[in-house]
């Protein structure tokens, strides 16, 4: 077999028209011709010998070579991009970027305080923050597209994928809208009785919603709730907020502006597992120092959350 001889800018066209959705769009964005980028993505079909897009009418289709390939083009283009940007930075120049994934609650609990911190240092460096639990995070964290992610630790991430630095920890409590009817008499028996909507990712290779409390009822001797439901952060708090479900939240949560209404449940017999943070990075990847400085930002807010 002859060797291939791929080229970065073939796979930085590919990238391109997946993340454009179009090759006209895509050009656009490398500021080339249609002609040029088209050439680069036929001259790349026919390194490797392989149908890597297919056009149709609604755009271009990745096949599963494609989206094969697409993975390690990402890590390849990215991990170059980093190199440019840790010898500028080395260099005492600013322009670059850093890619973070955060925790939803960290969002709001700590992210601000660490932005003023890092733009002190770095003025001029772009920052792009997905925010999300583990199983949103990861896939980023493969391809190269998060420099790192700071989440609650989790059984979703495999031993020994991922350089891992244990954070901070945080108690998480239940919570109900201000003047819900079980604040009353807040007994598990009662609690169960009400529908629970949790912070989730919303892929159907998920466990099921509260899978994770099982040991908490059982431990209370009661049956779980008959509905558990999945929702994005924010769409949980405004459930909680304006309706009868009953939630879990990190106790910090409760002082942001955002939970306003919403109130934590006295309920001993019923006390979810505290939150244990964790920065996950690739291993063998060195972040730039732009990275690395906003990493430090980040875990130092997190450990002045109360």
């Amino acid at each position: 077999m002859n060797n291939l001889n791929v080229r970065l800018h073939q796979l930085r066209a590919m990238v391109a028209v997946v993340d454009n959705g179009s090759i006209r769009a895509a050009a656009r964005a490398l500021h080339l011709s249609q002609a040029a980028l088209t050439k680069s993505l036929r001259s790349l079909e026919e390194e490797t010998g392989l149908a890597l897009l297919l056009r149709k009418a609604s755009g271009v289709v990745l096949t599963e070579a494609g989206n094969r390939l697409l993975i390690r083009a990402r890590l390849i283009t990215r991990q170059l991009d980093l190199a440019h940007d840790e010898i500028r930075q080395a260099l005492g120049e600013q322009p670059g970027m850093v890619c973070v994934g955060l925790t939803p609650y960290l969002t709001l609990n700590a992210l601000g305080e660490a932005f003023k911190w890092f733009r002190k240092r770095y003025p001029n460096v772009t920052i792009q923050v997905m925010e999300g639990l583990v199983s949103r995070v990861l896939p980023g964290l493969r391809s190269g597209a998060l420099d790192f992610a700071i989440v609650a630790q989790s059984n979703d991430v495999p031993a020994g994928e991922f350089t891992t630095q244990q954070l901070a920890q945080h108690q998480q409590t239940l919570v109900v809208r201000l003047g819900h009817p079980v604040l009353k008499n807040p007994s598990a028996a009662l609690l169960v009785n009400y529908e629970w909507v949790l912070p989730g990712p919303l892929t159907h290779q998920q466990p099921q919603a509260g899978d994770y409390l099982r040991p908490m009822f059982e431990h209370a001797g009661v049956p779980p709730p008959a509905v558990m439901s999945r929702c994005d952060a924010m769409a949980t708090i405004a459930l909680v907020r304006s309706s009868d479900v009953v939630s879990v939240f990190p106790l910090p949560l409760l002082e942001q502006p955002e939970s306003h209404g919403i109130v934590a449940i006295s309920a001993p017999q019923l006390q979810p597992d505290n939150v244990n943070l964790v920065q996950l990075s690739l291993p063998d990847v060195p972040l730039t120092p732009a990275a690395e400085y906003l990493a430090r930002c980040l875990r130092d807010a997190c450990g002045k959350i109360t």
